[in-house]
């Protein structure tokens, strides 16, 4: 059947941005190596513009979809699932996914929406989970029960109940260069932070071993925002989210202790990545890499394994900024941040990377040094990694006095 039979006449997003030739087009001249993720994208949007048509005071778009529309094109990806934040209760919000179904007016099996209960049930409180097949024009076959194999594609939304929803930020209406004909209200930039971050607390809260090959992702979209951030005041945002981002993941993590336990485990975890190339565990992530690479990455944002611990190192020191932040020392934060970006700056465009790299390496923990292969490590992640922000004058020292 053919494509613009099995849209539905009211989209919110332009029939024209789901065109087998627009979707073909984009992947293209931005390098991905999938159309079809593209168009995941794309009706990710598309399934959150109706909710937000019928209730845009009551939910936000959150996760990986509203990261992309915080960062530069260069930098932006694909992504298959949806994340949605709303004070609406569970059986309401079942009764609007109905409304939006019968409003598609599509045949079935086409956007019809179905509660999703995975194998193993994550332990986040109000989270709720529907599948819908969404039409392709990119050819994907999908396999209905009863054996029917039809042109489809699956698209999950999890929808995360809460009493208290964030502050809104319309967004642009435009993602990978495809018009998207609304402006998506998404949670705003401290709360993406504050949400990548725990996504890397493996030992607590984050992203558990079974979902292992998802951690580049969520690390990739974290250094998005940080390379993306014009001030302190989003970072201190980031952290005054934490607590209760952290206290959502289970009763065990409410309180300061429990915020202590995961800030000390998000460091650790941040720290094993920053060395990953040197690590066991180099194969396991590279090959979760150049999964991300295959179907979500545009081509200009593939990187070597160096360059995803450099990323891990930058996120690391900002971890342990957000940590003086959530002691009370917001004060001093703002001076050192700004002070780490210039020094990061001076570093890329020093003339003796080298020379530079081996001083640096000289000054790191000895257990970090036990890995000798960091002596030939680019200066950039050697930097990060040192940065304790106690010590931010004696890098200057040594980074300008050369």
């Amino acid at each position: 059947m053919a494509l613009e039979k099995l849209l539905p006449s009211n989209l919110i997003i332009p029939a024209e941005s789901f065109s087998a030739d627009r979707l073909a087009k984009n992947a293209q001249d931005l390098g991905y190596a999938q159309a079809e993720t593209l168009e995941a994208l794309i009706w990710d949007y598309e399934l959150y513009a109706q909710l937000q048509k019928r209730i845009s005071g009551l939910c936000r778009l959150k996760g990986g979809a509203a990261v992309q529309l915080y960062v530069p094109i260069e930098r932006q990806r694909a992504s298959v699932d949806v994340d949605i934040l709303t004070t609406i209760p569970q059986p309401e919000m079942q009764l609007l996914l109905e409304e939006v179904s019968r409003n598609y007016d599509a045949e079935p099996p086409y956007l019809q929406f179905e509660p999703f209960v995975p194998d193993e049930p994550a332990a986040i409180e109000a989270l709720h989970s529907y599948t819908t097949l969404a039409p392709t024009s990119l050819g994907q076959k999908w396999q209905l029960e009863d054996g029917t194999i039809v042109e489809a594609r699956m698209i999950k939304l999890d929808v995360h109940e809460t009493r208290n929803l964030p502050p809104g930020e319309k967004r642009a209406d435009i993602v990978a260069g495809i018009s998207l004909g609304y402006q998506p209200i998404c949670v705003q930039r401290g709360y993406l932070i504050a949400e990548k971050f725990l996504t890397q607390a493996r030992g607590t809260v984050g992203v558990p071993d079974d979902r292992y090959q998802d951690l580049p992702k969520h690390l990739y979209d974290l250094d998005s925002l940080l390379l993306a951030l014009d001030g302190i005041e989003t970072l201190q945002g980031a952290a005054r989210w934490l607590p209760t981002l952290i206290g959502e993941q289970g009763r065990q993590w409410k309180g300061d202790a429990g915020v202590e336990s995961v800030m000390e485990d998000l460091e650790t975890s941040l720290l094993n990545i920053a060395i990953i190339d040197y690590s066991d565990e180099r194969q396991r992530y590279g090959n979760a890499i150049k999964r991300l690479e295959t179907l979500y990455l545009p081509s200009g944002a593939r990187m070597r394994l160096h360059r995803w611990a450099t990323m891990a190192a930058r996120a690391l020191a900002i971890a342990r900024l957000l940590r003086l932040i959530l002691q009370g020392k917001e004060n001093i934060t703002q001076e050192l941040h700004a002070q780490a970006k210039r020094l990061a700056n001076e570093i890329n465009r020093y003339p003796k990377p080298s020379q530079l790299a081996k001083i640096l390496y000289e000054r790191l923990p000895a257990s970090i040094r036990q890995t000798r292969q960091l002596r030939g490590s680019p200066p950039e992640r050697l930097f990060w990694l040192l940065i304790d922000w106690k010590n931010l004058n004696e890098l200057e020292d040594i980074i300008l006095g050369m």
